[in-house]
């Protein structure tokens, strides 16, 4: 009966003991002095930096392994940050250059809406209809749309 217990209580530790390790993981590096860093998350979150450290067995395997890319010199997320900073300013300029030619567009649809408008008005003038007041009215309505 004793030895029993003992073997439970000795199972129980060892699953709580393995649940334990491999719940954190732990990351290591060198820093600028040359001496090992340990933390649980990766130096300034640079996986091409840091190695994941296995606690039970005292092995550190690379994080990830460097793929080359079109950034190749650029591996912080600050150079990644002025990259994409910069792009965005790129098409900010772009957008900024369509809108002043669709307002440009815009400027020269709204003189020639007033034009017509205008000319409507003089047309209206001269009629002999019995909804001339009515046409009179409408015109003055577009002019005052179209030419402020």
């Amino acid at each position: 009966m004793r030895h029993k217990i003992l073997k439970m209580s000795l199972a129980v530790v060892l699953m709580g003991s393995t649940i334990m390790a491999g719940a954190v993981e732990v990351y290591t590096w060198r820093d600028k002095k040359g001496v090992n860093e340990y933390s649980d998350a990766p130096v300034q979150l640079t996986p091409a930096k840091t190695q994941r450290f296995n606690v039970r067995t005292q092995v550190a395997t690379p994080l990830a392994t460097p793929q080359p890319s079109a950034q190749a010199g650029s591996d912080t997320l600050t150079e990644q940050q002025a990259q994409l900073n910069r792009k965005i300013e790129e098409q900010n300029k772009k957008t900024d250059e369509q809108n002043k030619r669709i307002e440009a567009q815009n400027k020269k649809n709204r003189e020639s809406a007033c034009k017509t408008a205008q000319m409507n008005r003089k047309m209206a003038d001269s009629l002999r209809t019995n909804n001339r007041d009515a046409l009179i009215q409408r015109y003055d309505e577009d002019v005052r749309l179209n030419c402020n």
